[in-house]
């Protein structure tokens, strides 16, 4: 089932992937149908809007302007995907790398036939990436991850706002009420996260934790050591200073052994026009002049 909509020459379709107990919504938007593919996929209490507002701004819409054949993804549960999250969803971050990023890659290929696909991941939406590419055999060209760690290191009134109090706190006391974290009712996120995801996430958040599965017990850390990674552009803001902070982006970089990596800083002293946080690498209006751009080059070179 799909719906089609055209706007400025750019179309947008949203398509629907059935799997066991409902369906994931991938938003597909393109203005040249035979463009190469991209696949976007956002991080905790978020969707797909990250990357795109119904104006058709953002790096979605950016990357659509410049040929590419762009797909977004909600996770089970977010967004428009179904049906939507409650107190009995069972699903986790696992199911997302075992089966939203595999269905999602394999509809891709269904439409586009067996080509390279460019991949780009939001926050702790990198970290499922990087771990789907440890897991499994994959077709992706590179990737472009914002704002990405797997660790946080730091520890300023931020963290124990956000993370202690917010976070941590509020979330055991209000997942056995709800069923998940409501983040949109705390005013932390623009979609609710699974209990599961909750729970699987602090595993890995912990400074100096494994990177395990916690369901089958898979080791992405050693994968990550010995696997062959394509081209990685890490990129990190300046006003970040929690959920991707810089120092933490860094740490992440290191754990992964294998692969071309790039690192850019954005901030008005690398020659950026701004010094930009953890939102708004993808949200502000300047960013598609300041800097897609160059990602978009990135993306041709390597």
């Amino acid at each position: 089932m799909a719906k089609y909509l055209l706007l400025h020459f750019m179309q947008v379709e949203s398509i629907f992937i059935p799997f066991e107990g409902g369906e994931l919504h991938l938003k597909r938007i393109f203005s040249n149908p035979d463009g190469p593919p991209a696949f976007l996929l956002h991080g905790s209490m978020e969707n797909g809007k990250i990357f795109y507002s119904k104006s058709l701004k953002g790096y979605a819409p950016f990357l659509a302007d410049q040929g590419y054949d762009v797909y977004v993804v909600d996770m089970q549960g977010r967004g428009e995907s179904r049906p939507k999250m409650s107190r009995k969803s069972t699903y986790g971050q696992v199911d997302v790398i075992k089966t939203d990023i595999p269905l999602c890659l394999a509809k891709i290929k269904e439409i586009k036939g067996d080509v390279p696909v460019f991949a780009a991941a939001h926050s702790w939406g990198g970290v499922l990436l990087l771990a789907y590419m440890a897991r499994f055999d994959h077709n992706i060209k590179n990737a472009v991850l914002f704002g990405v760690k797997r660790y946080i290191t730091v520890r300023n009134w931020e963290y124990f706002k956000k993370l202690r109090l917010g976070w941590y706190f509020l979330g055991k006391l209000l997942i056995p009420i709800y069923g998940f974290y409501p983040a949109t009712k705390l005013g932390a996120g623009s979609d609710e996260e699974p209990s599961q995801h909750y729970k699987q996430i602090n595993a890995w958040l912990k400074v100096g934790s494994k990177w395990i599965d916690n369901v089958d017990g898979f080791d992405y850390g050693k994968a990550l050591e010995e696997k062959q990674l394509p081209p990685l552009l890490f990129i990190a803001g300046k006003n970040d200073r929690l959920l991707g902070r810089p120092k933490d982006v860094q740490l992440l970089m290191e754990e992964v052994k294998h692969a071309k990596k790039d690192y850019w800083f954005l901030a008005k002293e690398s020659g950026f026009m701004h010094d930009y946080g953890h939102i708004d690498m993808l949200t502000h209006k300047d960013a598609p002049k300041d800097f897609f751009g160059k990602i978009a080059t990135w993306l041709k070179a390597n």
